[in-house]
């Protein structure tokens, strides 16, 4: 048994071959895939890869020998060395530092985010303040025309009120609304009244 080597046009296939003649012919039996790997493997390739091998190379105990087993384990090596420990710290410092600039990028990127939804929480604050100081006003006139419209139902009278009407224009305005939203209120009122 050995281990054959099968190089596509960008990964190397290894799997275990046994050879035995069949009538005077060599004949290659298939014994089992060993997986393949990027070519050229990186560090990180080749140590899935080796995790890999030895797993596989564990479940076939009953077919292989150790010795069958250290010679296919050489002749791998030979083709895709077993990463050395200076590969491997090199790689956990590399993914270390990669994981640590993906992070800061997260961290960086909601804390903006929460810095501009604070802003809009504020700004939004400050149009509830405004609209409820607009609305205090709004209830206090309203009060003053319902007791000026229960005096003249009643037959009473009252000071004033020969005005054609309020300008609703100026009150939306000074309430900090744009002329784009008071048209918009406009049309909207001017619909409900057709239906």
């Amino acid at each position: 048994m050995f281990a054959r080597f099968r190089q596509s046009r960008n990964r190397l296939q290894v799997s275990i071959v046994e050879t035995r003649r069949v009538a005077g012919k060599v004949r290659h039996e298939h014994i089992a895939s060993l997986g393949s790997i990027a070519s050229p493997p990186s560090v990180a390739d080749r140590i899935a890869f080796w995790a890999k091998l030895h797993e596989l190379l564990s479940r076939l105990s009953n077919r292989l020998t150790a010795e069958v087993q250290g010679k296919i384990l050489g002749s791998v090596h030979a083709r895709i060395p077993l990463p050395t420990p200076d590969e491997q710290r090199a790689l956990q410092l590399e993914n270390a530092a990669a994981d640590q600039r993906t992070w800061a990028t997260f961290a960086e990127m909601f804390d903006e985010k929460v810095a501009g939804q604070q802003k809009l929480r504020a700004a939004v604050e400050r149009a509830i303040d405004a609209d409820q100081s607009s609305a205090a006003r709004a209830k206090a006139a309203l009060a003053t025309a319902e007791e000026r419209l229960a005096r003249l139902t009643k037959g009473g009278t009252v000071v004033g009120g020969f005005a054609i009407s309020l300008d609703s224009e100026a009150i939306l305005r000074n309430a900090g609304w744009t002329k784009a939203e008071i048209e918009h209120c406009l049309r909207t009122a001017a619909l409900s009244e057709q239906n």
